[in-house]
């Protein structure tokens, strides 16, 4: 059985990241929201972040010759980011062609302030202070 306890926690956790990514201007179609998952067995549990998240803080650098496209590729998520955006379709190649020449600076702060120490701290004290109501009682 799921401690309800770690559940609350990692879902205070995740949230915070949601928001971070709305204040920063991150978040267009909901998509990586469904790709951040809880999982619990027992009395541990993981959050699970799609790898882009990383990306989007620290950036990214042009393009290499012979890199591996990605799953989905790349144009797939410009072409869905344009759409959510209101930005004609066409303008999700010269995108890509910008971003494998250049690459994108990244947006400090999507994930470093959530997952900061002081707010994992924030977050899990009353959790603590639960269990331990839960263990006086």
């Amino acid at each position: 059985m799921t401690n309800p306890h770690l559940t609350t926690f990692l879902e205070s956790l995740k949230t915070d990241i949601i928001h971070s990514m709305q204040a920063k201007g991150k978040y267009t179609t909901g998509q990586t929201e469904q790709q951040i998952i809880i999982d619990t067995d027992g009395d541990s549990g993981q959050l699970q972040l799609p790898g882009y998240l990383q990306i989007l803080e620290t950036g990214r650098g042009a393009t290499s010759l012979n890199a591996m496209p990605g799953s989905p590729p790349m144009i797939d998520r410009i072409k869905q980011w344009c759409q959510a955006k209101g930005i004609p379709d066409k303008a999700a190649w010269a995108i890509k062609r910008s971003i494998d020449k250049r690459g994108f600076p990244g947006t400090p702060g999507i994930l470093s302030e959530p997952l900061s120490e002081a707010n994992i701290n924030r977050r899990l004290n009353p959790v603590v202070n639960s269990i331990i109501a839960e263990l006086v009682d």
